[in-house]
């Protein structure tokens, strides 16, 4: 059985520039969608469906609540009263996010400083921590006391 040609079954040099230019158009528009969406990690895309559900008051268990909030405030308190020197000194703990700490608060010397932004560091949960424990003398002014200015073994 013979089969009969018509004109459609015919493949023309423009019907392959057309396959070529669409095969073209679509590797553009591929090339420009992955530099604006390349940017969207699974965890970029996470933290904007956690915020959205978030706004509409809808929240799931895994987000952030004021409970996660109050539980990691207690644990950094409990790891710097763990520290003989640093559980003397009048530091306040405060929590701005989910991993987002804020230190506050008056210790003796920049070591101190540092120590306490170490140990909080250290604790899981704790992504970034804002230092803000000041050293009196050095961050903060010394507050004058009236009277006189030398010592009375001075004086005479």
């Amino acid at each position: 059985m013979s089969r009969k040609r018509t004109e459609t079954d015919h493949t023309t040099t423009l019907d392959l520039l057309v396959v070529a230019a669409g095969a073209a158009f679509g590797l553009l528009v591929g090339y420009v969608a992955s530099g604006n969406l390349g940017r969207a990690t699974a965890h970029r895309v996470k933290r904007a469906l956690k915020r959205r559900r978030r706004r509409r008051g809808e929240l799931r268990p895994g987000d952030w609540t004021d409970d996660d909030a109050e539980h990691l405030e207690a644990r950094v308190v409990d790891a710097l009263r763990g520290n003989p020197v640093l559980a003397r000194r009048p530091i306040r703990v405060r929590t701005l996010g989910p991993g987002l700490l804020e230190l506050a608060g008056l210790v003796e010397s920049s070591a101190e400083v540092q120590r306490a932004g170490q140990i909080v560091r250290r604790l899981a949960g704790v992504r970034d921590v804002i230092n803000r424990l000041l050293v009196p003398g050095v961050d903060t002014p010394v507050a004058v006391v009236p009277g006189p200015s030398s010592p009375r073994a001075a004086r005479g």
